[in-house]
This record gives C-alpha cells, structure tokens and sequence, in this order.
C-alpha cells in the first residue's frame, strides 16, 4: 500500500485524538487548574486548526495521488499556522489594529483552508456566500445611498475575519466548541451504544398496537432519539434503518415511508432537552438561560408531532394499515436498554433542577453515558473500554461538521458587522414588506428556505438570525418568537424541496426516488408549516403569556393543524370531499389568527365551528389487530 494513505490515516486518528484531549481539558480547566492562563481564542484556534487539517486529509474517492500529496502539505500549513495562533494570539491581538503583512499573509491562508474544508464538508453554498459577500465588501461603497456600506481595505478585511473575535475566532465558534460539543458526543455515543434502538423499542411497545402501527413507530422513536441526538440525518440513519421497512412491509409505499421518517427525524431538531445546536446558539445570542428556551420549544414541539401523528393516522385509515406485526418486534420481544434513561435523567437533572449551564449539563451527561456503558452489565470491560474509544474518536468526525459551520458563519457575520451590511438587510427586509407582518413572515420564510437548499439547520438559522430575525423584532414580535420562527423554517428546509437533505437521506435508506420523498414530505407534513406561524402571531405558545391564554391559543392550534392535515390527505375517518376540504382549509387558517385582528366573535365560531368539523370527520383512534394489510393503491 503506498505511504502517503497510511500516513494519513495515521495523522487522522492522532489528530482526532487530540482533539478529543483539547476538548476535555478545556471542559475540565485543565489549564487554569495547573495555573496557566490561556485566551479561549487559543483554544478555538486549536480547535478549528485540528478540524480543517481532519478534513483536508480525509481521502477523496478517484482523487489522484498528486491532489492527495498537496492536501496533505496544505493540511500541514494549515495545522502549523492556526497552532502558531494559538501560542502567540496574546501578541497578534496588540497588532491587529495596524493590519501587518504577516497577520494579512496568516489570515489569507486560515480563511482559505477553512472555506476549502467547509466546501468539503458542506458543498459549496456557505463558500461562496462568503465570497459573494467579500465581493459586496468592495463594491458596497460605491453603490447608491440606500445600498451603501462602509469602506474596508483589504488588509483591514483580512486580518479582520481571520484574527477577530467577532468573525472567525467569534460567538458561534465559541459556542459550537464549547456548548455545543458535548451534546454532539451524547448523542453519538448514545446510538453507538444501542440507544437508538432501545428508544425505537419502547416507541413500538407504546404505539405499535394501534392503526398504522410501523409509522407511528417511526414517529415516536424518531422524536424520543431526538431528544438526545438532535440531527435530522443521523435520526434518519439510526432509526429510518429500522423503522422503513417496518413500514413498507405494512404497506405505506416507500416514497410515503421514506417521507414519514424525514419528517418525524427532523422534527428531533425541535424536541427538548438538546434540540440540536442551534438552540444552544439562540440562548447565547437572546442572553437567555438554555432552559428558557428549552421551555419555550415544549409547545412546538409536541404540535409538530401531534401534526404528523394524525398524518400517518389518516394516511393509515385511507389505506387501511393495521398495527405492527411481531415481525416488526411489536410482540414478543423484551425491551433492554432502560439504563440510557440515567445520562438522560442527569442530563435533565442538571439542566432543570440544578440550573447547570448547558456544556456543564452535557460534559456530566456524557460522563454518566458512558460509565453506564462500561459499568451495566459488568462484563467484556476490555471489549467495552476500546469501543469507547472508537465511538469518541468517531464522534469527532460528527463535531468537524458543526465546527467547520460554525467557523464559515463566523467569517459570514464578521462580513456582515465590519461593513454594515445586516443592517441594510434589515431595512430592505421592512422595505420591501411595507411593515406589513404577513407578508415579511412570507419573506422570511421563503429566505430559510432558500438559505437551506443543502446547507444544514444550524448555518441557517445562524444566517437568519442575523438578516432576518431583526426584520420582524422590529415589527413588535417578542425576539423569542422572532428566533424560533427562522429556526423553525431552516429546520423545515431539510423537507422541503428542491432540496431536502433529510427527505434525500431517507429516501437513500428507502432506495426509492428523493424528488417524489420530498414532496410526500410536505404533504406528510403540511401540518408542521402553520405551527411557526401560530406562535409568531400568538406568542403565549411559546410561554410568553398568561396559561389561560397559552391554553386557549393551545387548543386552537390543535384544531388548526388536525384539519390541515385532514384537508391535504384528504381522508379522515372516511374520505372528504371538496367542500369539506375548502371549510377545513378556511377554518384551519382563521384559528391561527390571533384575538384582536378581527371580531373575537368570529374566531371564537371558528374554533367552535373547527372543532365540530373535526369531530364529524375524524373517530377516536382506536388500537387496530395486528392482521393482514390489504392491498390499497397509493398516492
């Protein structure tokens, strides 16, 4: 075998295994405990400096041997460099201000090797955002007053987005190296130990037995592994592995199948108490403790879920889709794995009762995670011990993702602030609107969808909450809301075509066509797309207000999305026609319009009318006998 791939192999596991290291004496202040003093720019520039050198070296199927050799030596450059910023960053800091053709030289290079890997990672949207931005950079200035933006040099440019502490070594790198990492290794270590499917077992025990039993499964094993993962693809992957063919066994076609992991994996992004690392950058840039925000997703959360429940649930009376059989593990099978409920408990403990900090919460989650692991049952410790440490060094390949991310949006926003870009932005958004809250909602939406076409939830939520998140503040929505409601539509652009990254990922486990599953995916989950706009309007969905209000806007969101979801399946307890699907449409929107818009008459005979088309249209569900599927045409 020729040298330069064992090298590289060799360079990847050391280099994953210090970054693991770095990590974990960061998180215990091991400097600070043996009285060194170190800047977190230090521990950032090593961070990213191992991350880009990690991708750099990964091999590239078909490259030839000589693209393989100059990855390499920029890899090593690159290592150098960022580790040379990391000793002396005390001193590069005094001179930034002066703009030195070192630091410009040193900047150049570090942004180069982070754009490239980001690339890599990515493809190739956030790259070139950001070179499209450094392009605006120099032609803003000379742009008409209402587009124009402050003058930088070059120099200034450069040492700024390389060196600054509100660029790459910014907020968000601090916050995805520091918060954020700990939850990414819970998470991966959690399904690297069968967690996955423990959740997916007590999920099939729970909701197996009734009508549509296999997509129900996949419902809520993909929300309760959620809760711990908090990535829509790896959801897909753990659980869609099992829980597709369950239910083309049942009968759902593939694309349906594929399409009702997709959105139920996605949701996982949304659901407390890790939520993915996007909350985790929302507490940091609303100054909000986590819980809060924790909190305050509780209620969109569990909607979105009930949203796609009722979806499989009518998709499986139009098709008439019993439970799971005991080949799908329904029957007969003892659920193991219970103890994964400690680290989550600790987790939750920390978190809710000893008002921990999240990276706190997250180091001890993990911790406790993997002690279970070793410790219950007491047996094969060597086998156990070494499969710990593969599934940390594993775990680093899942963090590069994020760090990569996070350290390409850090370039993005330190673009945005040195030019005065985002406020632009901000006012063209309100502009083009003419302050009207609907129509920037719409605006909004479209843009995290856009924004998302293969880019993953946290870079766009990063993106909006600087352009757009401030747009609609101004228009006198709660800055939680603001928040949520960008987040919620970048994590609707994994579903929504044309390009849906988790639909693409089931449909790949489905082996079925990834165009058709992202559009079953929005008719699977038409429901989900009222919910951010419900809790934008009526903000007590969020906590925001009094409970009594919080449970009428509850109630009226539930009737809501059961009858848009009703209406786009067009089946609820038995087939609805036409008009029924026209009055469920209208009622479905006018219950998300808040009191005081219109007469508090006619919203209150829109919920009562709603809820009594609901109940003319839709039974109990009841548990459904485990027999034969019959054989139904599928839409």
């Amino acid at each position: 075998m020729p040298i330069l791939p064992k090298v590289s192999r060799a360079a990847l596991v050391v280099l994953r295994a210090t970054l693991v290291a770095i990590v974990a004496a960061w998180a215990f202040d091991v400097p600070g405990r043996i009285g060194i003093a170190l800047y977190t720019e230090q521990f950032l520039a090593l961070v990213i400096g191992i991350c880009t050198t990690t991708v750099l070296l990964e091999p590239i199927e078909g490259r030839a041997t000589v693209l393989r050799w100059i990855d390499a030596g920029v890899a090593a450059a690159v290592l150098v460099l960022f580790c040379y910023v990391a000793v002396h960053y005390p001193q590069l800091q005094l001179s930034l201000a002066l703009a030195p053709p070192a630091a410009v030289a040193l900047g150049i290079v570090m942004i180069a090797g982070v754009l490239e890997a980001t690339r890599r990672k990515t493809g190739p949207f956030l790259p070139i955002l950001v070179f499209v931005l450094i392009g605006f950079v120099f032609v803003g200035p000379h742009l008409p007053d209402v587009f124009q933006t402050r003058p930088v040099g070059f120099s200034r440019l450069v040492v700024y987005l390389g060196l600054d502490t509100n660029a790459l070594f910014g907020k968000i790198l601090a916050i995805a190296s520091i918060v954020v990492v700990p939850f990414i290794v819970f998470g991966f270590l959690l399904n690297a130990f069968g967690g996955s499917a423990f959740f997916s077992g007590v999920a099939s025990a729970l909701v197996g037995r009734f009508k549509g039993g296999p997509a129900k499964v996949s419902v809520a094993g993909s929300a309760a592994f959620g809760m711990v993962s908090g990535s829509a693809v790896a959801n897909v992957v753990a659980v869609g592995s099992v829980s597709i063919p369950m239910m083309t066994r049942a009968g759902y076609a593939k694309r349906v199948a594929a399409a009702i992991e997709a959105v139920s994996s996605t949701g996982g992004q949304l659901m407390p108490p890790i939520m993915g690392a996007s909350a985790f950058l929302m507490a940091e840039l609303l100054e909000l403790p986590y819980r809060n925000v924790v909190a305050a997703a509780i209620l969109p959360a569990l909607f979105f879920y009930v949203a796609l429940f009722l979806a499989v649930d009518f998709e499986a009376r139009r098709l008439n889709i019993g439970a799971a059989t005991a080949e799908d593990g329904r029957t007969g099978r003892r659920i193991s794995g219970w103890q994964f409920l400690l680290p989550v408990g600790v987790l939750l403990y920390l978190l809710f009762v000893e008002n921990r900090t999240a990276e706190f919460a997250g180091i001890y989650s993990v911790m406790t995670l993997i002690a279970v692991h070793l410790l219950y049952p007491f047996n094969r410790f060597g086998e156990k011990l070494r499969q710990v440490g593969n599934a940390l060094l594993g775990s680093m390949a899942a963090i590069t993702d994020i760090i990569m991310i996070a350290a390409t949006a850090g370039l993005i926003i330190g673009v945005l602030n040195v030019t005065g870009v985002s406020f632009a932005i901000t006012l063209q958004m309100l502009a083009i609107s003419q302050d009207s809250l609907a129509l920037l909602l719409v605006l909004t939406a479209v843009l995290c969808i856009v924004l998302g076409l293969g880019m993953p939830t946290v870079g766009v939520y990063v993106l909006l909450a600087t352009l757009a998140a401030p747009a609609l503040v101004e228009l006198a929505i709660a800055p939680l809301a603001a928040h949520f409601y960008v987040l919620y539509f970048g994590m609707l652009s994994m579903i929504t075509p044309p390009i849906a990254i988790a639909s693409f990922a089931a449909a790949s486990v489905a082996r079925t066509d990834p165009w058709k599953t992202s559009f079953s995916s929005l008719r699977v989950g038409a429901g989900v797309y009222l919910i951010p706009v419900a809790f934008v309007l009526q903000p007590e969905l969020l906590l925001l207000g009094d409970p009594g209000d919080t449970a009428i806007a509850a109630l009226r969101l539930l009737v809501s999305v059961a009858l848009l979801t009703a209406v786009v399946i067009g089946f609820a307890a038995r087939p609805l026609n036409a008009p029924l699907r026209f009055a469920g449409a209208v009622l479905a929107l006018m219950n998300i319009v808040p009191f005081g818009y219109v007469a508090d008459a006619i919203l209150w005979i829109a919920l009562a009318g709603g809820a009594g088309l609901l109940l003319t249209v839709v039974r109990p569900i009841r548990r459904a006998p485990a027999s034969a599927v019959e054989e139904a045409s599928h839409v």
